[in-house]
C-alpha cells in the first residue's frame, strides 16, 4: 500500500462567508480536510478565541461526508469581533496518519482576513439619552423563591411568638399524650392490695390504717357513682348507694366496714385483727359486686364491635 502517495491526496481547506462585519457582529468560519479512506485526522485545538480581536461564540460538531475513497471532514465556527481594524485568521495545521502507520503528515488551511467596521456617528446631531432596560413582567417559576422565602419567614416568626407565649406560661414546648385512664375499680383493687400488703395495723398504726381503708374505698364510691363521697357521712353514703339499686347484701358488707372505722377513728375503738381482715374483704367485695365493666360484642352485623357497659 501506497500510504505517502495516498496521505497527498489529503488536503485542509477554510473559509468565511463574508470579509467585512459591523463591530459586534457576527459571521461563520469553515475550515476542513480531505483524507483518503484509513487515515486518522488531529484537529486543530480552538475553544474561544481565534485571537484577542476575534472571539469564537460557537463551535459546531464535525460533519463528515464520503466521496470516491475520500472522507470529507468539516467543522463551522460562529466568530465575532468587538474592536475595529482588519484582522487576521490564521493558518491552522490538521495533523494525519495512516491508521497502520505511525509516520504523520500536514496539511494547513488558508489564511483569511476580516474588516470589522464603526458604525458612523453623526456629529452635527444632538446626543439623545441612551434608553434604560425594559422590563418584563416576573414569571411564577422567578416568584416561586421568594414566595418560598416569604412563608419560611412566617413559619419562623409563628414558631418564636408561639416558644415566647409557652415559656411566659411556664409551659412545656411539647406535653405527652395522657395516658388512658383507668376504671374506677381497677385503681381501687390495686390500692387495696398494696394496703393489704403494707401491713399497717400490723405494725400497730390501726388508726391510719382504717383512715387509708375509707379513703380507697370513698374514692372509688366517688368515681363510680359520680357522688362526692368524701363530703358525705357514711349514712349518706348508704343511703344514695340504695338509689343507685345496690344489692342488700354488699351494702351491709360496706355499712359495716364503715361504720366500724368510724369507731375506731372517732371513738378509738381497738378491733380484733380478725376484724381488721374482715373489713379490707369486705371493702374488696363491695368493689367486686358493684364494678362496671366494658364487655366487646362481635356479634352484630358486619362484625363491627359494639362496647357494652354492664353492672356486675
Amino acid at each position: 500500500m501506497n500510504i505517502a502517495g495516498n496521505a497527498q491526496n489529503a488536503e485542509a481547506f477554510s473559509s468565511i462567508d463574508r470579509d467585512s462585519i459591523m463591530i459586534g457582529d457576527q459571521f461563520q468560519y469553515r475550515m476542513g480536510i480531505n483524507v483518503p479512506e484509513g487515515f486518522i485526522v488531529a484537529w486543530p485545538q480552538l475553544i474561544d478565541t481565534i485571537s484577542k480581536n476575534i472571539e469564537i461564540i460557537d463551535i459546531q460538531d464535525i460533519d463528515t461526508s464520503y466521496q470516491e475513497n475520500t472522507f470529507i471532514l468539516n467543522r463551522q465556527f460562529t466568530l465575532t469581533s468587538f474592536d475595529s481594524g482588519y484582522f487576521e485568521i490564521p493558518s491552522y495545521t490538521f495533523k494525519f496518519r495512516h491508521e497502520n502507520d505511525t509516520i504523520d503528515f500536514e496539511s494547513n488551511t488558508l489564511r483569511h482576513y476580516i474588516q470589522v467596521f464603526t458604525p458612523a456617528v453623526d456629529t452635527s446631531q444632538a446626543f439623545k439619552a441612551i434608553k434604560g432596560p425594559i422590563s418584563e413582567p416576573y414569571t411564577l417559576r422567578e416568584a416561586l423563591p421568594w414566595i418560598a422565602l416569604g412563608l419560611l419567614i412566617i413559619v419562623i416568626a409563628f414558631l418564636i411568638i408561639w416558644f415566647i407565649q409557652k415559656r411566659k406560661r411556664n409551659k412545656p414546648l411539647f406535653t405527652a399524650k395522657p395516658k388512658p385512664e383507668l376504671p374506677p375499680h381497677v385503681i381501687a383493687f390495686q390500692m387495696l392490695e398494696e394496703l393489704r400488703l403494707a401491713k399497717v395495723w400490723q405494725s400497730g398504726r390501726v388508726k391510719e390504717y382504717y383512715t387509708q381503708l375509707t379513703d380507697i374505698t370513698r374514692d372509688y364510691i366517688e368515681r363510680r357513682f359520680l357522688m362526692d363521697a368524701h363530703e358525705m357521712t357514711t349514712d349518706e353514703i348508704l343511703e344514695a348507694l340504695k338509689e343507685k339499686h345496690v344489692n342488700t347484701e354488699v351494702s351491709d358488707k360496706l355499712k359495716s366496714a364503715l361504720k366500724l372505722a368510724d369507731l375506731v377513728k372517732f371513738a378509738k375503738a381497738k378491733p380484733t385483727p380478725l376484724e381488721n381482715d374482715v373489713c379490707l374483704n369486705h371493702c374488696v367485695d363491695f368493689v367486686k359486686e358493684t364494678k362496671q365493666e366494658t364487655i366487646l360484642r362481635a356479634d352484630e352485623p358486619n362484625n363491627d364491635q359494639t362496647k357494652k357497659e354492664a353492672e356486675v
